[in-house]
């Protein structure tokens, strides 16, 4: 066995169990540090301000410190709570006037017949039977399904949500104990013998994860925010929701905003709804360019991973963390890399 040889089975099995070991963090242990990771981002976010204010105000840092983060947190989540509270009324209205919508739904298959017969020579009867036929599918599958597993699913989500608060209250208090003696922590961790190693893989970490995230998020809020506009000009009676869904849509690799607006598009292009249609087309070529026009942009060249790459860990990560994985396959093929690539350069420092 050539030395090149043993060299490459070497970095295969150095891949492989920084692999394993990345998955492992993430799966279990990552719950487990999240709202620490949390609190030293918030730190990092408030520790210049919270120092100027101490010292303006002289008020002790506890007191400034607690205070600053539960205004960042007021105004990161009274939006995204009015958003929620939107988005679940109008859920809970499309539930109760679930016959209404059904029936609006027959009318409309009926029409879209109507035209398709005139266009084709079809037999608009046989056409609307088998319509009515699958819509009572659809109707019974929901009625015994869909809706009990959605009152089930009450409970799990109310199980979360108490587990939520208890990660808020968690985050506020490490971040509060974290900014009173940031000056002190930060030199400790510089000092200690991890940071020589570590705190590169740290640094470009928050690099990477930082652009990533900071471009998912600023484009999912572009394009749910130009949804909702549009669903409201064609008189959508939940636009919120559902401009909010088609936003989280787009960030899923293989789906985007066309498989909801071009199907929308022909259907009222068929009822003469030519002013929806419009909107619709407008909507689906403006998403598209919000994402093919800023992701690159605000990625930036500097990133240094190729946009195959990013779809490749978004698809893994998919598959193997679920929805979360929009986040964490990234987030992990980042730190694989990093780990990956510090400890290959170290060997070869110590070789040279």
């Amino acid at each position: 066995m050539t030395g090149k040889t043993r060299q490459l089975i070497k970095k295969i099995i150095y891949l492989a169990g920084i692999t394993v070991a990345v998955y492992l963090g993430m799966r279990f242990a990552l719950p487990i540090v999240i709202p620490f990771l949390l609190a030293i981002l918030i730190a990092r976010i408030l520790c210049k301000p919270v120092a100027f204010l101490s010292e303006k105000t002289k008020l002790p840092k506890g007191i400034v410190s607690t205070a600053a983060v539960l205004l960042l947190l007021a105004v990161i989540f009274l939006p995204m709570g009015y958003l929620v509270y939107k988005g679940i009324c109008e859920l809970v209205s499309l539930i109760t006037n679930y016959p209404a919508l059904f029936g609006k739904a027959d009318t409309l298959w009926c029409s879209c017949c109507e035209r398709v017969a005139e266009i084709t020579g079809m037999k608009t009867e046989t056409m609307v039977q088998w319509g009515k036929n699958c819509a009572a599918y659809v109707s019974s599958q929901a009625e015994t399904k869909l809706i009990p597993a959605m009152m089930n699913g009450s409970l799990a989500s109310l199980r979360g949500l108490a587990a939520f608060f208890g990660i808020c209250i968690v985050t506020v208090v490490a971040a509060v104990l974290i900014l009173c003696d940031y000056n002190n922590l930060v030199q400790r961790w510089r000092k200690s013998s991890f940071y020589f190693w570590g705190g590169r893989i740290f640094q470009n970490m928050c690099h990477a994860g930082g652009t990533y995230l900071k471009a998912q998020l600023i484009i999912l809020a572009l394009i749910s925010g130009v949804c909702i506009v549009g669903l409201f000009l064609t008189g959508n009676s939940y636009a919120i929701l559902v401009g909010v869904l088609i936003g989280m849509s787009d960030a899923l690799p293989f789906i985007g905003t066309g498989l909801v607006f071009i199907p929308w598009l022909i259907i009222d292009l068929f009822r003469g709804k030519y002013f929806a249609a419009v909107i619709y087309g407008i909507l689906f070529i403006l998403s598209t360019f919000i994402r093919e026009f800023m992701e690159p942009r605000l990625m930036g060249r500097g990133l240094g991973v190729h946009p195959l790459a990013v779809i490749i860990s978004i698809y893994a990560g998919l598959k193997i963390y679920g929805t979360a994985g929009v986040i964490l396959g990234p987030l992990s093929g980042f730190l694989i890399w990093e780990i990956y690539r510090s400890i290959c350069g170290r060997e070869e420092k110590e070789i040279t």
